[in-house]
């Protein structure tokens, strides 16, 4: 009976959501738990102050907040708990969720017309500049046969043809975000992706998806604070997989090779590549 006192005490002090979501996956309710938080999208208050939650702002479980749109989340961490994700339930509680663990990133070399669209789907990640091996069986590419881009700007629908070299095609933020030699706002964009063969006269649908450019700049500090707050013995593949987790929840699922660049460029962590053996 006492277990069940103590019980009816906690769920009175917080939501009972954001208890049942905390008990089912083994955290302690206890005592007061701190989480940084790593990224806001949307925009939430902390009730007591009015105050608009931020980046880098410290959350104790429990704390009032309010959510201005049911959209609006948080990505929030804890040295000891992990990574979690604050959002609304329906009811207007506080609901925090663990971060999912199920991480993907795009396939390499694209042989077909399957491989293309199921890896040209969803939200892309992009790391400002992508090059991309295309089967050249499938799709040559030439002055008269080339991968082009369709999206929606200003009510005008633009197109624009990839730039490629051999049988790889580059997809530059610069590039794509601009119309007549004059740069355009970047931002995440539903696209669809054609394949022309000039010579018969005909585009081939690949498939539509949503080109996401985050801030670069931005992102480093958002993966410095993840890090940060991982164990100190953490092996390189698991960091990964914690950052390409986030990556997945709040950006998108970027191509594998360019996110293993990025991440030995801006923090040295390594992994080893598949050997190629001859």
């Amino acid at each position: 009976m006492k277990k069940i006192s103590v019980f009816i005490l906690i769920v009175t002090s917080l939501s009972l959501t954001s208890f049942l979501m905390y008990e089912l996956n083994g955290v302690s309710l206890e005592k007061k738990t701190t989480f940084k938080v790593i990224r806001v999208n949307g925009k939430i208050l902390f009730v007591k102050t009015n105050s608009e939650m931020k980046r880098g702002d410290l959350f104790v479980n429990g704390t009032p907040l309010k959510f201005i749109n049911n959209t609006a989340r948080a990505a929030i961490i804890n040295p000891e708990k992990g990574r979690y994700v604050l959002q609304a339930s329906s009811k207007g509680k506080v609901k925090i969720l663990p971060a999912t663990s199920n991480v993907t990133s795009r396939a390499g070399a694209l042989i077909n017309q399957i491989d293309l669209q199921n890896h040209f789907t969803g939200n892309y990640l992009v790391f400002d500049n992508e090059i991309i091996t295309i089967g050249s069986e499938a799709f040559p590419m030439d002055n008269e046969h080339f991968f082009y881009l369709k999206f929606e700007y200003n009510g005008e629908e633009i197109a624009k043809k990839i730039p490629y070299k051999q049988n790889k095609i580059i997809l530059n933020k610069t590039e794509i975000f601009k119309i007549d030699g004059q740069p355009i706002p970047v931002e995440n964009k539903e696209m669809t992706l054609y394949y022309r063969n000039n010579l018969d006269k005909k585009s081939y649908k690949i498939s539509d998806f949503t080109m996401v450019f985050p801030d670069l700049e931005e992102l480093k500090i958002e993966v410095k604070m993840i890090i940060d707050n991982l164990p100190k013995n953490m092996s390189n593949e698991q960091k990964i997989v914690e950052i390409n987790s986030y990556f997945n929840e709040f950006y998108g699922y970027p191509q594998k090779e360019s996110l293993y660049k990025w991440l030995e460029n801006e923090f040295d962590i390594k992994v080893e590549q598949d050997i190629k053996f001859k």
